[in-house]
């Protein structure tokens, strides 16, 4: 399939650039939406993006200063340090429910530029995970867990205190014993077909700090794994794809 190439308009003089469509989901292919900065501007202010789609912001940075671009109010992308000159490719998944996304572009201590990204439907590429597609449906509870599952998470692994356990309510408690890096707990429900169901979650988890949830889950075959890509709570690693994850048994 050839790339689309969607131009996104420039203001203030600035050039105009491209977001790609690159290949296809299957490939894991990430869409680029090219940034420009300027000492007191960047461009464009305005985008748009699928609800769970992977794109990588290609931020050129044109301006006799350096640059930064970071989430506000929620948006979840550490703030990166473009140097003046230079172009820095930076990885985001956007969440899967619509809403606003606010990206903040300034010099520190000069001006800014809020980017709002709108985000609606529903990406193609949205939860893969080595190439597998994840479905999501809720089973968080709020009755009393019958079991309880003790979870450490480590770059890059999975460990339980049991691995097996009875259907019905479960407490399923993580510790991230990483110093450096930020983990998440997602509970994978192996589907017939081979994919995943994510069942639920905890999500980003600080080094050295732990989360709870409680799911009422069927019995079969699970995986407990962390979901987190390049782009997320300041990875560079796909943390799925370097085996963080392990089976897990409901009977």
């Amino acid at each position: 399939m050839r790339p689309r190439v969607l131009l996104l308009s420039a203001t203030l003089g600035l050039p105009l650039f491209a977001a790609i469509a690159c290949g296809s989901a299957a490939g894991g292919e990430r869409r680029v939406i090219e940034i420009a900065q300027s000492d007191d501007t960047c461009s464009p202010t305005t985008l748009e993006i699928l609800g769970g789609e992977r794109v990588t912001f290609a931020v050129k940075n044109q301006g006799k200063r350096d640059q930064e671009l970071e989430g506000i109010d929620g948006t979840k992308l550490e703030e990166v340090l473009i140097p003046s000159g230079k172009t820095r490719n930076i990885n985001y998944t956007a969440p899967q429910a619509a809403g606003t996304q606010k990206f903040k572009c300034y010099a520190p201590g000069g001006l800014s530029t809020i980017i709002e990204a709108t985000v609606s439907g529903t990406a193609a590429n949205v939860g893969q995970a080595d190439s597998s597609k994840i479905s999501e449906k809720s089973y968080v509870t709020t009755k009393a867990p019958n079991s309880r599952i003790g979870v450490s998470l480590d770059s890059y692994s999975v460990k339980l205190d049991a691995v097996t356990a009875k259907k019905g309510p479960i407490q399923f408690s993580a510790i991230n014993m990483s110093k450096t890096e930020t983990h998440e707990l997602a509970v994978l429900r192996v589907k017939s077909d081979g994919t995943f169901e994510n069942t639920g979650e905890i999500e980003d988890i600080a080094p050295g700090k732990s989360g709870d949830v409680v799911l009422d889950l069927p019995a079969g075959k699970y995986v407990l794994a962390c979901l987190i890509a390049p782009g997320e709570a300041g990875s560079t690693q796909d943390h799925f794809k370097l085996g963080m994850r392990t089976d897990f048994t409901i009977q």
